[in-house]
């Protein structure tokens, strides 16, 4: 395999890491409680890798109308304002 090829594994492999840990979280925030409450604690497990779950909280941290809170343990609560029609 020369580099090329290792680079792409590479990349394929995080993006498929970082696209569980998108479905995972994605799964909480969608739950019929957090939806009627407006907000979700999130939690980084031990194999989600530490470059995607600050890409995933920065992204979120961008969205309008969404407030995130770091927390001391390392948990994150998230909270959104109802959308507009």
């Amino acid at each position: 395999m020369n580099r090329t090829q290792a680079q792409s594994v590479t990349h394929q492999r995080q993006a498929s890491s970082y696209g569980r840990l998108v479905r995972r979280i994605n799964h909480l925030i969608t739950t019929p409680r957090a939806q009627v409450e407006r907000q979700a604690n999130l939690a980084r497990h031990p194999d989600d890798r530490a470059e995607d779950w600050e890409r995933l909280l920065d992204e979120i941290q961008q969205t309008d109308g969404v407030a995130m809170t770091r927390r001391p343990d390392g948990t994150v609560h998230v909270r959104w304002r109802a959308m507009e029609h």
